[in-house]
Parts: C-alpha cells; structure tokens; sequence
C-alpha cells in the first residue's frame, strides 16, 4: 500500500513546492517594499507567511480546491472517477462453471460503472524525491525538539532571581504592558546573554553575569525581553522553525526565516524605545551584551544580541537612526490583503480549463422520475433504469428492471402512459426489459425476455399496442444493448465467450423471429475486447466471480456500434482512429478523430484507484495467482499511467459518431462528447453537464440527449433530457 502512495505523496511534494514559490516570492517583494516601514510590520507579515505555510500541506492533504477556469489547451483534459467491470451469469449461489482452459477468456456484454474515486501515476517503490524530503524533514524536526529540550534543560537548571527590586520592576513593567500572566525571571549559569522562551511557562533567563549589571542595563534587558513576552514572539520563532523544517529545501524558507528572525529584533527594539529608553544609551547595552556572548548550541528561544555582525549592525543603525518610521493602518491593510489573497490563491486555486469555441454544453430540459423522497406517483418512481430511448416526435421511453416495466414520457418529463408491465401476457414482461429501439416508422421494439413490437392505434400518438412477438432461443444473452433494425431485418447483438478470443455479431432475425441471412460480425476488436468476469475455482467443477479484477482502470477497451447504413464502427480505445467495416468484415474505411494529446492519468485518480484494487485483492480468500482472467497490469501491481483515447463510442441520429472523452479539469460530474458527422467531420463537443451513467448508454437524438442519471446518497435512478445544438 505504501508503495501505491508514494507517486502521489511525491507529486504533491512537487505541487507543494510551486505554492510555497508563489507565497514565499510574494512575501519577500512586500517585505523589500516595506522594508523602510516599521518592522512590526514586516514581523506581522512574515508571521502570516509562515502561518499560510503551514496550511498548504493541511489543505494539500485535504484536497481542498478553488477551481479557476483558464484558456482549453490543444487537448482535452480530465478526471474520471469510474471504472467499469462487466457481469457474467451466474447461478442463484454465485457460481459459475469455469472453461476448461485455464486462460483469461473474454466476455462481451454490458458494463457496470463501481465508483472507486480519483489517480495518479505508478510506482510500487517509494520515491526517492520523497525519501529525500523526509529525510531533511525530520532532521529539522528533530533539532527543533532538541532545541527545546535544552531550553528546558536551562529552566531546570537556572536558580530564580531574588532581589525584590528587580521583582517589583518586572512586575510593574508586566502591567504596563497589559502582560497578563505571570513571567518567571530566573539567571542561569550556563548562558551568556538574557534569552525568553516558554510557550505556556513564560520564562526570561538572565546571565550569570547579570550580577554586576547596572540598574539601567537590567532595565534595557527587562524592557527587551517583557516586549518579546507581550508579541509572543516564541511562538512566532516556533513557526519560522517548524516552517523551515517542512521546506527545508527551498532557498527562499532560508531567506524568509532570517528575515523574520531580523525583523523580530527590530520591532522589539522600537517597542523598547516607545517606552523611553535613549537610542544611545540602549545601542550602547546592546554592543556591551554582544561583546559578553560566546556561541552555544542553539535552544528554542529568543536571544536577545546572539545574531550574525550584520544584523547587528543593522539593528544599531535602525536604533540610531533618527527617523522613527510610523505605523499605517491602511498601509497595514493592505500587505495583509494582498499577502492574504496571495496566499489563498497558492494554496486552494486549481486551474482549470474553459471550453473552447467548438464546444457546446447541452442545456437540461426536463427530469423524469422522483427524488425517491416524500409521497410521489406510482409512474415517477424509477426502480433500476435498464435502458432509455427517445423517437422522432419527442417522446421518451424509460425501460425499468424494478419492476420490469417501460414508460413513455413528453420531453418536458410530462408521463403519458405505461407501455408493459411484470406478466407473462401479451405485451408484459417476466424479465425485465434492457433494449427499446424506436423504429423510423413509429414503432417500438423492447428486448426482454421475448422481442415486442409495439405499435401506435389509429387514435395514440404513442406505441400502445402489441403488433408482434416472438422468443430468442433459451440459450442467448438478453443482456446486451445496440439493436438495429434495418430494411425489415432486427439486428440483434451478441457474443460468443468460449473460445480462446471473443467474438461480437449480430444476429439477423426477420419480423416473425427467424434468423435470416449471414451473421453480421465485429472485426477487429482482437486482445482489446471486453473480458469475462474473474473466478477462482470452488471444488472441482465450479467457481466464483470476482469483480473489479477483470480489467485494469485506464486501461483501453474497445468500443463499437452499427449506423443505419448496417455498417459497423469500431474503435480499439487506445487511439483516436475508428474503422468502418461491412458487414463481411470488409474494411471500407478509417475515420481519424480530432488530434488528441495523450495525457497521464490524474495523480488523485491513479492512487485511489490502486488503492481500490489493493484492497479488493486483500480480500479474496485465495491467492491471486489462482484467480484467473485478471487483467495484466493489475496481476504485476501497477496500472496504465496515461489515459486511453476515449471512453466509448456511439453512433446516434443521422448516423452522427459520439465519441465520450475524459472530462475536463475540475469537470468531473460532467460529460464530454465529440461529435464526428458520418463523412468524418468534427462537428463539435458537446457537453453533458450531469453525470450520466454509461451503463445503460444514453441516447443520442438530432438535438437531444437521453440518459440516466443516480443519485450517489440515494441511489435513486432519474432520466434527465438535455438539448444542445450543432452549428451546421
């Protein structure tokens, strides 16, 4: 599991870098342009640097976003959050009969969308990059909690002061700084210059050497060190650690850190002179107490003149200096302002792309069914949506397996009738039903457990009778969708697994259920074709499904579909290229799709992903070398790191192509569609603004989308009609 997380930690850690660039580039020009500013002011934005530092692993790590739309870039971006694995037949226990050969045999059928969330790119081996990060971090982290102990170690060891002047002094200063907690003064024998630390024990250490300080000098010290208590500026130096800790690799922490710790020193220093003290006489103090101190290992507090030569010079100059620079409170404002933004923009933005001109989003015209909450009609509560379809006037059609049952709607979502129910009679259905097909002369054909063709009386303006009716043979699949019926002749999709490649074909029937002619078969669909569900063996002859193990996320699968010519296109899914073929298997042409970059599959989806897949292995009672037809890649622990050409491929009204891409950036919840004419035009994109689900596939009409939408709380199944419209 480790390993499966490491690319994305480290792409994160690369992430992490550019926003802390950002955030820490932006704090420094301000600090360079307040530099001539009063340093309470440059400290206050340097604490809020560091503060917005700290946060960028947590909203990181949360995945919190702000989603910003840029310009499209010449290809097509995305996020998709679903994988599909297919069904098998199975009996009432769950098991199947295994093939006698042991090898992966595929499946044609319908698909099934199982939600297992977002990626990233491979690597079973932690990275290095993040290693090495590691590595620092905790050196940091480490020297910072050593730098804490030995401040206790000094409190532990430091005696408290006892001369009730100094006590009374301090006291009185603490007051008069509206300091409202107690502050310990001890000396210590082991420092050489006055130092605060302490975060809930506030505590300045004095010098052993304190003992012969004059009146005026313990007054200059005590002034210094009760300024750093009242700004709680240990928990300020606490942050500056902890963030170049966290970034230690990055330059600018380094140039940050020193500047926060200079500009610190300065507004105390200016604080101390506000409260009367003569600049020579405290520079003076100052030199002196720099003079006395010796180089110690560092603990976690505040030195009072412990700095390099020129921070020390340049806290002289600013404490002689005879302009005393003012603090604005509009100016203030607005460094916090544009720091805070600045700052919120580099954490949480997320750029993502807008559309391009060539792109149109469908608009939603009507929803079909209940929210599944409340008291609703009979007609608007949708069990499991099986299939939908719309005809040439308007009308919908929702096929539902619970119970099995097809509705007829206006495209407003207006409920018009009901077109068959559960029965065994005439027009009813005992299965239910999973292909309608609305025939250019108004009639309707619904695949169930027997072909019904419904036809409209001479006063309906929908399908409400039964016209015909016949049986398919016990032994084909009803589960399959992309029926035709052409020049009289139902079209009617099959499969055959039990050989060594699967084989995808019509069937030919004639109106009284006759098969007619040749089989009209699917070329080309090779090693690329869906494959059966996975199965270990359960006894000597029989076995059990394993889902999700079939087929790797991301990986291509090929797609087809018939037009209304009876040709077939099909497309292998790796690449944006279909073909076209007779129904003798004869190439007639290639039809090449809008150029498409290849891009690498998401960071958040690839980890989720392998995350989902690791987890279903550890749950199977045996070993996953004895489950067979597992997908290649997830049989060696990695998936494929770019994403595959498209999604799926239809062939709707007027012989239009529709090709569904991968979502855009930050579009995850909508769909997209490339609409290629018949002669091979890019016609446009359309965008579907709502999740639909592809299984079962929506319908596409001249100007209209049907398709099914669920509710991921509820599970309830709704219909949603869109409209969109082609430039021509």
């Amino acid at each position: 599991m480790m390993g499966s997380l490491a690319p994305l930690a480290a792409s994160n850690l690369l992430e992490l870098v550019v926003r802390a660039t950002i955030l820490l580039s932006a704090a420094l020009a301000l600090a360079w342009l307040a530099r001539k500013g009063p340093a309470g002011v440059r400290h206050l934005l340097w604490t809020i640097t560091f503060a917005l530092l700290l946060g960028l692993p947590v909203v990181s790590f949360l995945g919190l976003s702000w989603e910003v739309p840029v310009f499209r870039s010449a290809s097509m971006p995305t996020e998709q959050r679903f994988f599909e694995i297919p069904p098998i037949q199975a009996d009432a226990n769950g098991f199947i009969t295994p093939p006698a050969s042991e090898s992966s045999l595929p499946l044609a059928g319908p698909t099934r969308q199982v939600q297992v969330g977002e990626p990233e790119s491979p690597a079973r081996s932690i990275s290095r990059l993040l290693l090495f990060w590691a590595v620092g971090c905790a050196i940091g982290l480490t020297s910072l909690v050593l730098g804490g102990v030995r401040f206790a170690r000094l409190v532990r060891t430091a005696s408290p002061v006892r001369d009730p002047a100094l006590i009374r002094q301090a006291e009185a200063l603490r007051q008069r700084l509206g300091i409202h907690n107690d502050v310990e003064l001890l000396v210590s024998q082991t420092t050489t210059t006055p130092m605060t630390g302490g975060l809930l024990r506030r505590v300045i250490l004095f010098p052993a050497s304190a003992a012969e300080w004059s009146p005026e000098r313990w007054r200059v010290v005590l002034m210094h060190e009760m300024v750093h208590v009242r700004r709680r500026d240990v928990l300020r130096h606490l942050m500056g650690r902890t963030v170049l800790a966290l970034y230690w690799f990055h330059p600018l922490s380094w140039a940050a850190t020193m500047l926060a710790a200079t500009a610190s020193e300065e507004a105390c220093d200016q604080e101390v002179l506000t409260l009367g003290t003569r600049p020579s006489e405290y520079a003076a103090h100052l030199l002196a107490l720099a003079g006395s101190t010796s180089a110690r290992r560092p603990a976690l507090t505040l030195p009072m003149s412990q700095q390099s030569h020129s921070q020390l010079e340049r806290r002289i100059m600013a404490i002689l200096s005879p302009f005393r620079p003012s603090r604005s409170g509009i100016g203030t404002a607005l460094m916090v302002t544009v720091l805070g933004g600045t700052g919120v923009s580099a954490t949480v933005v997320d750029p993502v792309q807008i559309l391009s001109s060539d792109t149109v989003t469908a608009e939603v015209v009507a929803w079909i069914g209940g929210s599944g909450v409340g008291n609703e009609r009979e007609e608007d509560i949708l069990g499991r949506v099986t299939t939908v379809a719309a005809d040439r006037n308007g009308l919908v059609y929702v096929a539902d397996g619970l119970p099995p049952s097809v509705r007829v709607f206006r495209s407003d979502g207006e409920f018009l009738a009901w077109i068959g129910r559960r029965g065994e009679g005439p027009g009813e259905f005992s299965w239910e039903p999973v292909d309608i097909l609305a025939t250019a002369d108004g009639r309707l054909i619904v695949k169930a457990d027997r072909i019904t063709t419904f036809a409209a009386s001479a006063d309906s303006e929908y399908p409400d009778s039964v016209a015909d009716t016949w049986r398919f043979p016990g032994y084909f699949s009803t589960q399959y969708w992309r029926a035709r019926f052409l020049d009289g002749v139902y079209y009617y999709p099959h499969y055959d697994n039990w050989r060594d490649s699967t084989d995808y074909y019509y069937l030919k029937f004639g109106p009284t259920g006759q098969l007619v002619g040749d089989t009209a078969y699917v070329p080309a669909l090779g090693g690329l074709s869906r494959q059966r569900s996975s199965y270990y063996r359960v006894g000597a002859s029989g076995g059990r499904m394993v889902y999700g193990l079939n087929i790797a996320p991301f990986a291509p699968r090929a797609d087809w579909d018939m037009t209304q010519r009876g040709t077939i296109i099909v497309g292998d899914g790796e690449t944006y290229q279909l073909q076209e073929f007779d129904q003798d298997g004869q190439l007639l042409r290639t039809i090449d799709g809008p150029e498409v970059e290849r891009r690498s599959v998401p960071r958040a989806e690839y980890a989720d992903s392998m995350r989902a897949v690791e987890a279903r292995i550890d749950s199977l009672p045996v070993p996953l070398d004895d489950v067979f037809s597992v997908a290649p890649e997830i049989r060696r622990g990695e998936l494929p790191d770019s994403l595959p050409g498209y999604l799926s491929l239809h062939v709707g009204a007027s012989d239009r192509i529709w090709i569904e891409r991968w979502p855009a950036e930050g579009m995850a919840s909508s769909r997209f569609y490339d609409v290629l004419e018949y002669d091979g035009r890019y016609a446009g994109t359309v965008v579907a603004p709502v999740p639909l689900l592809s299984d079962p596939p929506p319908f596409f009409g001249e100007d209209t989308i049907v398709g099914v939408v669920i509710d991921p709380t509820t599970e309830v199944h709704r219909v949603v009609v869109l409209r969109f419209s082609l430039a021509k």
